[in-house]
């Protein structure tokens, strides 16, 4: 594999999994805010640069391939029509001027085509580490991440657990102390619904954990079949109902676990991608 830098701000969720663990993982060298690109074959820029960054790449000539993970502008951007969420992306691009482009989606690569630039629809792989479920009782639901995004669904959520009787937790030291995980977004724009990652899926398939999921791009494109949807109040009771029961649960976190995407298969996917592109762009 080519001589690759992974660098960004260093400092977002996504970086840690996009950057840390996948840029460890490839064998590349992995440094935020990085200031020097001469040694390195490519530089691979994770959600959006630092201050600087983008110049100094150029200055090097060091051809550059964008992670463009969660980069669009939040909150604000989870509003946006598809033609706002486009004309974000071509401006982007034009500033960036990248020679390849990682996406989190499928969709988000098919929006990515007018670029005329090699493109790698890659989802994210399950928090390394986790602990396996192990289906309990039903009693707790939670979510992970920050509450902020859940909006309107916190109230549907209070009204489920005081009516069956369930605790529910944000963001749980372990994922497999939750007995259903809820992968919810109140936010109907274009990006959200396209563009965002499957992370919080990702870890539920990776702990074995049920999980309820809006229908987000991110999550239909690597449902594995133990998912349950809701983008309603009605939707979500009714799969509440069904994983009252722990052999429903087991069965789907079994279904889930099967399909849980690892640190070393994605790695090996990204890896073959950027040995074609060292080959098509020769770097």
């Amino acid at each position: 594999m080519p001589n690759i830098l992974v660098t960004g701000r260093g400092t977002s969720g996504s970086w840690k999994v996009r950057g840390e663990q996948l840029g460890t993982a490839i064998g590349a060298t992995v440094l935020p805010r990085a200031v020097e690109f001469e040694p390195f074959d490519a530089v691979v820029l994770v959600k959006r640069p630092a201050p600087g960054q983008i110049e100094a790449i150029q200055r090097a000539g060091v051809p550059l391939i964008w992670d463009v993970v969660d980069a669009y502008p939040q909150p604000d951007g989870n509003r946006w029509t598809r033609p706002e969420c486009l004309a974000w992306l071509r401006q982007q691009m034009a500033l960036i001027n990248p020679r390849a482009v990682v996406a989190a989606t499928k969709a988000m690569a098919g929006d990515l085509a007018e670029f005329g630039v090699p493109v790698l629809a890659l989802p994210h792989h399950a928090r390394p580490g986790l602990m396996r479920n192990p289906i309990r009782p039903l009693s707790v639901i939670g979510y992970e991440g920050s509450v902020s995004y859940i909006g309107g669904w916190m109230s549907r959520i209070d009204a489920e657990c005081k009516a069956r009787r369930l605790a529910f937790h944000i963001n749980p030291i372990r994922l497999a102390d939750l007995d259903v995980v809820l992968a919810l977004r109140d936010a109907g724009g274009y990006a959200p619904r396209n563009w965002k990652s499957n992370v919080k899926l990702a870890n539920a398939q990776g702990s074995g954990t049920p999980v309820i999921c809006c229908r987000e791009a991110g999550y239909a494109e690597t449902a594995s079949g133990g998912e349950l949807w809701a983008d309603d109040a009605a939707e979500l009771t009714r799969a509440l109902d069904l994983l009252e029961h722990s052999s429903s649960r087991r069965e789907l976190g079994d279904a889930l676990f099967k399909g849980r995407p690892t640190l070393e298969a994605t790695a090996d996917t990204y890896r073959h991608w950027l040995d074609e592109c060292a080959t098509a762009l020769k770097f």
